[in-house]
């Protein structure tokens, strides 16, 4: 029997004064979602979580995210079980109301991977998920013009019976190109989860994530025995020298507390065991 765990954050970056009380608040509402769904298991808890932080609009995952160079929004999303390293991928999306709804019908039916832009919005009106107008994701769009930093919303959770499972969703960063895609929806760069070791989400910018294969590096770490605490911020401290390139990760182990370690001014995140 493991003890139970839960950590969710909401990006890390520069943060307007103004939204920070705000965007803590939207980070704590999403980790009660998880936790109270968390008997179902670590996959439903984390998928949980990161569905409600799409709803959240001062958070930059679906509802509100980051518009890119031509004034759309572009959307991201990844989810792996840790039971059997299942994994599934959805990036580009402009029309799928909830990403990682679909990232998980991507693992699920186990073909492929990762799914991109109208393929995958294909994918996932064949499969029945909710789809929408791109426009619902502009809420304020002078605001989310401004949107600093690159920030991706992410949960990782551990359950009774140990195992591990993580979501992330995203909008990537301000003004990038249309078509980019970043970490997020990327095995190995942003996220990474196996029961035997544990599980590991990041945040920042995606593409020092991706060229550090930053993620599974630090499942590596927790391989060899590496604290999760030490993991954490190893990978922070790596993050930052090797590519002067800011940002943040949380971890579960395989036993103990959530960890959470950033190198940016701020890093919403919230945690319960």
């Amino acid at each position: 029997m493991a003890r139970p765990a839960l950590i969710v954050h909401g990006g890390a970056g520069p943060v307007p004064e103004s939204e920070s009380t705000q965007r803590q608040a939207a980070v704590e509402r999403a980790r009660e979602v998880g936790w109270s769904t968390l008997t179902d298991g670590a996959l439903a808890a984390a998928m949980a979580a990161v569905r409600h932080m799409e709803d959240e609009p001062l958070l930059n995952a679906g509802i509100g995210a980051c518009l890119n160079a031509e004034g759309g929004v572009e959307l991201d999303a990844g989810v792996m079980d840790g039971a059997g390293l299942k994994v599934g991928g959805a990036a580009c999306l402009r029309d799928v109301r909830h990403p990682i709804d679909l990232a998980r019908a991507v693992m699920e039916d186990g073909r492929h991977v990762l799914l991109a832009a109208a393929g995958a919005s294909k994918f996932a009106r064949e499969h029945g998920l909710e789809m929408c107008d791109p426009s619902i994701f502009i809420t304020d769009r002078k605001r989310q013009e401004l949107l600093l930093g690159a920030d991706t919303v992410g949960a990782v959770a551990r359950d009774a019976d140990g195992h591990l499972a993580i979501a992330v969703s995203t909008g990537g960063m301000t003004g990038k190109l249309p078509g980019r895609i970043g970490d997020s929806p990327i095995a190995g760069a942003g996220f990474y989860a196996d029961d035997r070791f544990g599980a590991v989400c990041g945040t920042g910018l995606g593409e020092a994530f991706i060229w550090l294969g930053l993620a599974r590096l630090m499942v590596v770490e927790l391989q060899h025995g590496m604290e999760p605490a030490s993991v954490a911020r190893g990978a922070v401290d790596h993050l930052g020298k090797a590519l002067k390139a800011s940002g943040g990760v949380i971890v579960i182990g395989r036993e103990g507390s959530p960890q959470a370690a950033f190198n940016t001014p701020a890093m919403p995140w919230a945690a319960a065991e």
